[in-house]
């Protein structure tokens, strides 16, 4: 072989490797940032709330410290609470939020007799983690969350609900299906699959092409979570929830993490099952930041799962 061959096959083959090596750091950078999506801190309705709120702490069903808050029900001006122990709807953020983005649903709700916890997310917020767990092990901070609220005095502990957004929901529809204790859930925007969520979120946030970067970018991710994301299905949970309600929400004015997810969710599930299509989720006037149909919909829904009046 000539020395002008010889070089030429190191040429290509350095460039060869160094292509590969590149593509290889990109879909590991790519697969770092799903990981830790960087939320958002201390959004402005923040400041604004007009109603209590106490920062509380409790361990996930597997031990991770999970930081929360406590927002207690509000007595009608004038009034007292005729009951010390109220339903409770913990909340549950959707991927790279934290419990802040929910203090919206937080202030309806306490409004209308009920107390909420909002939960941030291990690898979110103010919880531990050194990584977003993307819906594969969330479910043991709202496990954590349920055993939580059965240590409060002012918890009627057989009326507890789970509401959550996006991955959020989706990991209060796998809770659920594991825990008795919860009455009913609302899943807004949910997603169905982990798997399809993760890349449709990570391909939005980095605009990186598919072909290229998906399949090694998500076998990077589930090697660092040490479960593959086809593992944890909130379809499959989602059947396992009859007889309790379930309330799936599409926001018609917002562009969901996974198209179809909320269909394919309420499909998997068995009766009683609802879908809304919400025509506007926020309230651009004054008052409440929710539009009054979005509230409507959510306060009857848990008024009749709590067994209360309209």
């Amino acid at each position: 072989m000539t020395t002008g061959w010889k070089v030429g096959i190191g040429t290509v083959v350095v460039v060869v490797t160094m292509t590969v090596a590149m593509w290889f750091t990109i879909a590991y950078i790519s697969a770092d940032a799903i990981l830790n999506p960087s939320p958002p801190r201390e959004l402005p309705f923040l400041a604004e709330q007009m109603f209590q709120a106490q920062a509380v702490e409790f361990p996930a069903r597997d031990g991770v410290r999970i930081g929360a808050l406590w927002v207690p029900t509000v007595a009608p001006a004038g009034s007292e609470l005729a009951q010390t122990k109220r339903p409770t709807v913990i909340l549950l953020h959707g991927y790279g939020q934290t419990r802040d983005v929910l203090l919206p649903q937080a202030e309806l709700i306490v409004n209308a007799g009920f107390n909420a916890l909002i939960i941030d997310f291990r690898g979110h917020g103010t919880s531990a983690g050194e990584v977003a767990a993307l819906g594969t092990l969330d479910a043991h901070d709202v496990l954590g969350a349920m055993d939580y609220l059965n240590t409060r005095p002012d918890v009627d502990t057989s009326r507890i609900g789970l509401q959550g957004i996006s991955m959020g929901a989706a990991a209060g529809v796998i809770a659920a299906a594991q825990d008795l204790r919860v009455r009913g859930v609302i899943a807004e925007e949910p997603v169905s699959s982990l798997h399809d969520a993760v890349w449709t979120a990570y391909r939005d946030r980095l605009s990186l092409p598919a072909f290229l970067f998906r399949d090694v970018t998500l076998w990077l991710v589930e090697r660092r979570l040490g479960q593959p994301l086809s593992e944890v299905s909130p379809t499959e949970a989602a059947a396992r929830l009859t007889p309790r309600p379930l309330l799936v929400i599409d926001h018609a004015d917002e562009a969901p993490v996974e198209p179809g997810g909320a269909e394919r969710l309420l499909n998997a599930a068995g009766d009683p099952k609802e879908l809304w299509v919400s025509p506007v989720y926020k309230n651009e006037g004054q008052g409440s930041p929710v539009s009054p149909a979005y509230a409507t919909r959510v306060l009857g829904f848990w008024r009749a799962t709590f067994g209360l009046q309209p």
